[in-house]
């Protein structure tokens, strides 16, 4: 499944047939309900689609019964395929590497100040971010925590995720709150914490 965001990242015409292509690379006998799925267009716009696709000599249709078709793709369906997902992830990747450039403005201040030591508040996609956006600095981290049970005493990119209660014995300078979702619970449960007092809460 392609990511499709709700308000920034919107699903363009491109993106569609590359979810189709793709789909339909994987299983051929998609239903177009299941296209539509896919692709998150309507089934009369994957019939649209498939139909434009057909024409362009990027897939064949081949009966399968009197109600269902089997999809498949053609040489210049797998190229175009190819071609395409080539374009997508080449965006992704320089999304990607431009969110972390954000992250490393957004924390540059604190090392301008001499502030190192720092733990991470929150072990999911956001604290991936952070961890790989700030590899190669001067930065250390020294704890990642987590309000989920399920989450503390488990490694999580070599570190174990602690309970909030383990930064009373953090030497850290600064949390830096690694959760977008949840940045305002977080900072609220932080500033009632003794154990955050004296130390910098930084929120992406």
């Amino acid at each position: 499944m392609f990511f499709i965001g709700k308000e920034f990242i919107k699903p363009t015409k491109k993106l569609r047939i590359l979810a189709l292509l793709q789909a339909l690379s994987e299983n051929s006998r998609l239903s177009q309900s299941r296209l539509g799925k896919f692709s998150h267009t309507s089934s009369a716009m994957v019939h649209q689609y498939l139909s434009d696709m057909q024409k362009a000599g990027q897939i064949e249709f081949q009966p399968v019964d009197k109600k269902s078709f089997m999809y498949s793709l053609t040489e210049k369906g797998s190229t175009g395929r190819r071609e395409l997902m080539e374009a997508y992830c080449t965006e992704m990747v320089q999304a990607y590497a431009s969110i972390k450039g954000l992250i490393r403005r957004r924390l540059e201040p604190l090392m301008e100040r001499g502030i190192s030591r720092v733990a991470l508040f929150g072990a999911a996609e956001t604290c991936e971010l952070v961890l790989s956006a700030l590899q190669g600095s001067h930065f250390v981290i020294a704890g990642i925590l987590d309000n989920a049970p399920h989450k503390q005493g488990k490694t999580f990119h070599d570190h174990i995720i602690l309970a909030p209660a383990a930064l009373a014995d953090l030497e850290v300078e600064a949390i830096v709150i690694t959760s977008f979702a949840q940045q305002d619970d977080i900072y609220k449960q932080l500033v009632s914490m003794p154990s955050a007092a004296n130390r910098e809460i930084i929120r992406l």
